[in-house]
C-alpha cells in the first residue's frame, strides 16, 4: 500500500470540506485534532452491524461500500463512494445504536476517520462547523438523496448506470462489477448487456 502523504491527505480534505464552508486554518486545524489517518486494507471491515458507528469516513484513496446484509445471508449494497467522498453509517451515528450498514473496503484506502461525538461538540461551540453540517446535510442527506429516490423508481438502468459513472469515473475498471450490479438493483448480466450497448454506440 501507498506511503501516507499527512499533507496531501488533509489538503485533500480541505479541498472537499470547502464546497459546504470555507474553512480558515484555525477553525480546520480544530477540525484535524479530531481525526486520524488510516490505511484500510482491501475487503476490511470498518463497521459492522453489531456495534454503533463512531466515525466518518473521508476517503483520500480507494473505494469504500456500504451495504445491508439480511438474515438470509443477501447482500443488498447501498453505496459506493471513492476519492473525496465522505461515508459513514449516519442513522447509528445519531442514534447511538448498532449500525444496520455495515462498511468495507473494495480496494486498499487511505481514510481520515473523523470522531462524529468530538465533531457535535464543535457544532456546539462553533458557527462555523454548525453552517458546514447544515449545508452538508441539505446537499448530501436532502437533494442528492431525493433525487436518487427518484432516480430509482423513474429512470431505466442504464441512465442509473450512466449517472453513476459520472460520479465516479473510472470505477468500472477497479471494482467488481457486480458490486456495481448490486448497487444498481440489476443483475450482473444486464449490467454487461448495457456496458456493451453504450460502447456499441461509441
Amino acid at each position: 500500500m501507498d506511503s501516507i502523504n499527512t499533507q496531501s491527505c488533509y489538503d485533500k480534505l480541505k479541498q472537499a470540506c470547502n464546497q459546504y464552508y470555507n474553512f480558515d486554518d484555525k477553525s480546520f486545524s480544530l477540525l484535524k485534532d479530531i481525526t486520524f489517518i488510516k490505511k484500510v486494507k482491501k475487503s476490511e471491515i470498518l463497521q459492522d452491524s453489531y456495534s454503533p458507528a463512531k466515525y466518518i469516513y473521508f476517503i483520500v484513496k480507494g473505494v469504500l461500500r456500504t451495504y445491508y446484509l439480511n438474515e438470509d445471508g443477501n447482500i443488498y449494497t447501498k453505496n459506493i463512494f471513492s476519492e473525496n467522498y465522505f461515508s459513514a453509517s449516519k442513522v447509528s451515528l445519531l442514534t447511538k445504536e448498532d449500525s444496520y450498514l455495515n462498511i468495507d473496503a473494495l480496494e486498499d484506502c487511505i481514510l481520515i476517520c473523523i470522531d462524529f461525538e468530538k465533531y457535535k461538540q464543535l457544532i456546539d461551540k462553533y458557527i462555523e462547523f454548525k453552517e458546514f453540517y447544515i449545508n452538508y446535510l441539505e446537499k448530501n442527506w436532502v437533494i442528492v438523496k431525493e433525487k436518487n429516490e427518484i432516480s430509482l423508481i423513474l429512470d431505466d438502468a442504464q441512465i442509473r448506470y450512466e449517472n453513476f459513472i459520472k460520479s465516479n469515473p473510472n470505477i468500472e475498471n477497479r471494482i467488481a462489477l457486480h458490486h456495481i450490479a448490486n448497487h444498481l438493483g440489476i443483475t450482473p448480466t444486464q449490467l454487461s448487456r448495457i456496458r456493451k450497448k453504450i460502447k456499441s454506440h461509441k
